[in-house]
């Protein structure tokens, strides 16, 4: 039997069937509602990253991230790389999060991620006090990267399975991304730590590049879901919670 939700003010029976979110193995594509058309997910990672202690409770779950670029946005609207007071985390939680389907709004996950706080000159935080977020940009470890490949990365995550480590073609390949049809680049949360106005980012080739924060680059939206979420056998959309 499902549990009773409640959406939109009213009491709704979730669904008891279907595929569970946690049963997916990473790579396999879904569907969440943006602004009422379903929109291609992958599943990134089952569970907390790498068992990483960098992670709460909270992420525990099905990771999530766009498939295609969303669009192209300004990291921050000046050259700040802090990134809890970002614009786009601004946006992300705000206008795009609220773009999402009543299903999904209801089912995404508050969670806690690891973050440079305070920006290139801020300090690494993790676990409790991860960034509190519903909607996120993925960070340099957890596409693959390191301070091993730059020294100039901030320790704010770890990898997630869908990735490999470090660069090559293989590795690349698995971090480029599409807009419009086309390969194009795409922000990561984890400031420069060299600078206090760059953010890293992923370049169309799918190497790492970084630019001024008020720069507008594409942007792939990251979220988690509870294990127990649902997705309907036939078309793999989100449909609730068991």
């Amino acid at each position: 039997m499902g549990h009773v939700t409640v959406v939109g003010g009213c009491r709704a029976k979730a669904p008891s069937t279907g595929i569970l979110a946690s049963s997916l193995a990473v790579g396999t594509t879904v569907k969440l509602m943006e602004g009422g058309t379903a929109v291609e997910y992958l599943v990134v990672n089952q569970g907390i990253p790498s068992n990483s202690s960098l992670y709460d409770a909270s992420c525990d779950g099905t990771w999530l991230l766009r498939k295609d670029i969303h669009s192209e946005r300004q990291w921050n609207t000046s050259d700040a790389n802090k990134y809890e007071t970002s614009a786009i985390n601004t946006w992300l939680n705000g206008d795009f999060f609220n773009s999402l389907g009543t299903t999904e709004q209801a089912v995404v996950k508050q969670v806690k991620i690891p973050y440079r706080r305070g920006g290139s000159g801020g300090s690494d935080q993790s676990g409790a006090n991860g960034l509190s977020c519903k909607v996120f940009l993925l960070s340099g470890y957890e596409v693959g990267w390191t301070t091993s490949d730059s020294s100039y990365f901030p320790v704010d995550g770890a990898k997630l399975d869908y990735f490999e480590s470090g660069p090559g073609t293989s590795a690349d390949s698995k971090r480029i991304a599409k807009l419009n049809g086309s390969a194009a680049g795409w922000w990561l949360r984890s400031p420069s730590t060299n600078d206090t106005y760059y953010g890293w980012c992923v370049y169309s080739n799918g190497n790492f590049d970084y630019y001024v924060a008020s720069y507008s680059y594409g942007i792939r939206p990251a979220l988690v879901l509870p294990s127990n979420a649902l997705f309907d056998e036939t078309t793999m959309i989100l449909k609730g919670v068991k």
